[in-house]
């Protein structure tokens, strides 16, 4: 067996990742590890490792055979490629050589990032941005779009009852190489009308001989917008282990590697609520009334009318353990055939508290020094000119018995006990001879998230607040809440009654068996070069189970601590923005004693019963067949080649649950069935040796998350003078379809590096999008969220992109280079003018951003490899026609900077520094000008790492 060995120069491997793989081909082209069915992206990554091979820039070679490209079965040369350059250029000839439109990014490439989990690697890929939440990326989105589909060597993989995997939930430990597919052909998973994400897990095979490496980390978290956060140390490690012996029962090959890190987490958020409450405002006194009347209207002569929405803000915080073991066998039985075995299993383990702090002021009658905003478009209302409130005071009022203040302050601790367990195991076959190639590849996956939460509210009654909603950074906050005995009273746990207990829990499990075998038959030289044709079944069980419940005192309100103890309260770290730490319900007190909280409340003991009501199982089983044809030919002096053909996918579903809209439960038990056929076709033109293009057209689906077609209702319950809060899921989506083109020009450089332009057009039909609707349940009024399908949608866009190390710069400066993508992306949709109606308006695709780019300097030499890089996400619309007024809400564009650098101190141990986030980037939201929303502070993480290899 001849092979292409990669081998790094350095040690240097980031965060979770043991070692730079070295990626065994076989002679024939074959590699030893494929996704399975890829057939174009095997035969680009076969390439991909042979082209990679004769970068001459730091590589050592040894000529063994003239080197021909993989697919054409001629032996290849021996060559051993090291260092970042080589992982670069192969990421870059997947992409030459793939049939499909893919960018992708390897093991040693992933290494050179700041990254612990898979979504973060995937930010620095072209077309792709990332949504971060507490400090972790959460969600992937292809260029705009949100519907992703994701595969383990091209298998299906998700998390808990959804479809899709959570990224932070998987280490670039055990990572081989990314692939990012903008496009589709007839043998990839269908599920993803924005692209697909296929995991490469690291393979015995990939390595050479015997491979043991290792990293230990420490990382130190900075949390912006409160400087009460004290900075903790947040540990991590990970082992690999593998080796190859070549027996009497052929060449045998196992793997194994484990990673876990632990995290002290902190993400403040600071809150202004939508416009609700409207004064008549004397502009000379500053004094405001509170104006219930419709339509509203000023009270006095020379009033104006201004809008003042609640303020408040959370402090969200936690300690979470994450690990992964994952153990791969691979035995090649002879020539022809090949059989693997794979395991991984992944783990989070969370303890978290939100902590609120919250100054409602919904009946004040009377505020006072009041500050508008100066007069401008944005006081246009549905309802008259209402302009923005942007400070007053609010004095206390009393409005019923001795705890109906208002303003309302109170702090609230949520205490999160929580964990997902993941397993994923897979049986490959992969067989190849003569003309034919074929694999079978048989997989289970099952994973489960379980949620405790309990609740306790406090009050602060007879207190007033200065508070303002537009501040010197465009945000609100508060200057000061006073009661008459004390200037601190968020700090003075003797200031607080306890208000009400809530309590809910949740279990969410999916379950999938599927399997799935391709085959293709190479024809020959002429026209036509081959046929793949192949076959899927799956069988995948989702389900949710939970409860929920409230409780409340009906007379006198305790005091916390006179209940509890001191050690009930604890001084939460606060904002800045409000006043500091403030007091709350401690979370380990809620977890470890939520018995004794129970039973001052008077609610039975131990974990609620199961709700009925909220119960919901589906289960779907799905046959899939796919056929294409391959052909190549040259026209004109141009080179064609391509693949075209369809998928054929049969979907029968089972849903039950319970659907609740206002106080009337409607049981849901639904048998259904769907038909897809999802054409497709992709050419690639070569236009000379290094100038190529391709052009891919198709149609591609989504199917809703099972959460989302979830029809149990979820609320979180009012406050004494704010409504609360629901969603839930509608059994009634149907799939989001998209029918894309596509078109690329690339130009690849001598040695290493390109340049591309490419064009993207989806016609959109049915895309998700939250609607909500005022309900009263039990008494009470709630908003609730719930998805429906939209009308037509169109997106748009185009992509640069240029790679390239300056190899041709004399003496140190040729160890420098740069990676720059641009998308320029535009869109819009037909949404529902109500949830109840059958008439569209024209708006913005939510949660797409018209610009973005990513920019890295890279620098490879002398024992250092650095990355520099900047992630940009431009601004876009996350809420379409927002009550009161109808406004969208918009979030406005970041720029994330992340360093990293790694020195070689011998060939086998590595010293790495990591920053993330040097810009201290964060979260902000507005509905216009001096009318914020959220801001929520991203964390500042630095790390510090130790890598060795044997």
């Amino acid at each position: 067996m001849k092979t292409i060995h990669l081998r790094p120069v350095c040690a240097a491997i980031v965060m979770l990742c043991a070692q730079a793989p070295a990626f065994a081909q076989d002679a024939d082209g074959g590699a030893a590890q494929t996704s399975p069915g890829a057939n174009e992206s095997q035969n680009a990554r076969a390439a991909a490792d042979a082209e990679a091979a004769t970068n001459q820039a730091n590589a050592a070679v040894t000529p063994v055979a003239p080197t021909q490209p993989a697919q054409q079965s001629q032996p290849i040369q021996q060559i051993t490629v090291t260092g970042l350059r080589s992982s670069i250029r192969s990421a870059e000839s997947i992409k030459r050589n793939s049939v499909q439109v893919v960018d992708s990014i390897n093991a040693e490439d992933i290494g050179k990032f700041p990254d612990r989990a898979a979504g973060d690697a995937l930010q620095r890929i072209a077309g792709v941005q990332v949504q971060r939440d507490r400090g972790e990326t959460n969600s992937v989105i292809i260029r705009g779009l949100p519907d992703v589909v994701t595969t383990l060597n091209g298998m299906e993989y998700f998390t808990g009852n959804g479809r899709r995997l959570s990224y932070q939930d998987l280490p670039v430990q055990s990572i081989g190489g990314l692939d990012v597919y903008k496009t589709a052909t007839p043998n990839q998973l269908e599920g993803g009308i924005a692209g697909g994400v296929d995991v490469r897990l690291r393979m015995p095979f990939d390595l050479k001989g015997r491979n043991v490496s290792g990293f230990l980390e420490d990382r130190r978290q900075t949390v912006n917008g409160s400087s009460a956060t004290d900075d903790k140390n947040n540990p991590g490690g990970g082992f690999s282990a593998s080796n190859r012996w070549n027996t009497s029962y052929g060449e045998i090959g196992a793997l194994v590697d484990v990673a876990f890190n632990r995290e002290h987490w902190g993400y403040p958020v600071q809150w202004v609520d939508r416009p609700v409450n409207v004064y008549s405002v004397n502009p000379v006194t500053g004094v405001g009334r509170r104006n219930l009347d419709t339509p509203v209207a000023p009270l006095s002569p020379g009033d104006v009318l201004g809008e003042f929405p609640n303020v408040g803000g959370i402090y969200n915080a936690g300690d979470r353990d994450r690990g992964s073991l994952h153990a791969a066998f691979q035995w090649k039985v002879n020539p022809t055939l090949e059989a693997n075995v794979q395991y991984l299993g992944t783990g989070y383990r969370g303890r978290n508290a939100v902590d609120y702090m919250i100054a409602n002021s919904t009946w004040t009658p009377t505020i006072t020094n009041v500050k508008l905003a100066p007069a401008g478009s944005y006081c246009n209302t549905p309802e008259g000119t209402i302009c923005p409130i942007l400070s007053a005071n609010h004095p206390a009022a009393q409005f019923g018995g001795p705890y109906d203040w208002d303003p309302y302050i109170a702090t609230s601790t949520q205490a999160q006990k929580e964990h997902t367990v993941t397993h994923f195991l897979s049986q490959g076959l992969n067989y190849r001879e003569g003309r034919w190639k074929a694999s079978s590849n048989l997989a289970w996956v099952k994973s489960t998230f379980v949620n405790d939460t309990v609740i306790v509210d406090q009050q602060v009654p007879g207190a007033s607040a200065d508070i303002y909603t537009y501040g010197a950074d465009g945000h609100g906050g508060y200057n000061s809440i006073t009661t008459p005995t004390s200037a601190a009273p968020l700090r003075d746990p003797n200031q607080f009654v306890l208000r009400g207990l809530s309590q809910n829990w949740t279990v969410t499990k999916g379950e999938q068996v599927q399997w799935r075998g391709d085959a293709s038959y190479r024809l020959g030289d002429g026209f036509f070069e081959g046929i793949d044709a192949g076959l899927r079944f799956s069988q995948h069980r989702a389900s949710a189970h939970k409860a929920q419940g409230n409780n409340d005192f009906t007379g006198a309100r305790p005091s916390p601590t006179a209940a509890f103890g001191s050690s009930f309260e604890t001084l939460a770290p606060g904002l800045d923005r409000l006043g500091g730490p403030w007091m709350t319900p401690s979370r380990d007190y809620l977890i470890d004693q939520a018995d004794t909280v129970r039973a001052l409340y008077g609610a039975p003991l131990g974990r609620l019963p199961e709700d009925p009501n909220s119960t919901f199982q589906e289960s779907e089983q799905t046959n899939t067949l796919y056929a294409a044809a391959r052909f190549k030919t040259q026209t004109g002096g141009v080179d064609v080649s391509g693949t075209a053909g369809l998928r054929y996918v049969h979907v029968n579903r089972t849903l039950r649950g319970n659907s609740r809209v206002g106080d009337v439960i409607t049981p849901i038990d639904n048998s259904s069935s769907e038909n897809n056929v999802l054409p497709s076709a992709s050419l690639i033109f070569g236009w000379s040796e290094r100038l190529q293009s391709h052009l891919s057209a198709g149609k591609t689906i989504t199917r809703p998350e099972f959460a989302r077609l979830n029809p149990a209702l979820s609320l979180s319950p009012a406050t004494v003078n704010a409504p609360g809060t629901g969603s839930a899921g509608n059994a009634n989506l149907r799939p989001t379809s998209s029918k894309n083109l596509d078109a690329t020009f690339e130009y690849y450089f001598p040695k290493n590096g390109y340049a591309q332009i490419a064009l993207f057009h989806r016609n959109i039909d049915g895309y998700l999008q939250d609607m909500e609707t005022s309900e009263n349940i039990n008494g009470l009024n709630y908003r609730v969220l719930r998805p429906q399908n939209s009308g037509s949608g169109k997106l748009k866009g185009a992509e640069f992109g240029v790679q390239k190390f300056f190899d041709f710069l004399p003496g140190p400066w040729s160890n420098f280079g740069v990676q720059f993508n641009y998308t320029w992306i535009d869109g819009e949709n037909q949404t529902l003018t109500s949830p109840t109606s059958n008439t569209y308006m024209t708006t913005a695709l939510t949660n797409v951003a018209k610009q973005n780019y990513n920019f890295a300097l890279l620098y490879e030499g002398n024992g250092i490899t650095g990355r520099l890089t900047a992630t940009h996400r431009g601004d876009y619309v996350e809420q379409i026609a927002e009550p009161r007024f109808n406004q969208d809400r918009t979030v406005k564009a970041t720029t994330f900077v992340d360093l990293s650098v790694s020195y070689a101190i011998t060939p086998n141990i590595s010293l790495q520094l990591d920053a993330i986030n040097l810009t201290h980037q964060k979260f902000e939201s507005e509905l216009g000008p001096y009318m914020p929303r959220d801001v929520r502070y991203n964390p500042t993480t630095y790390g510090l790492g130790l890598r060795f290899s044997l």
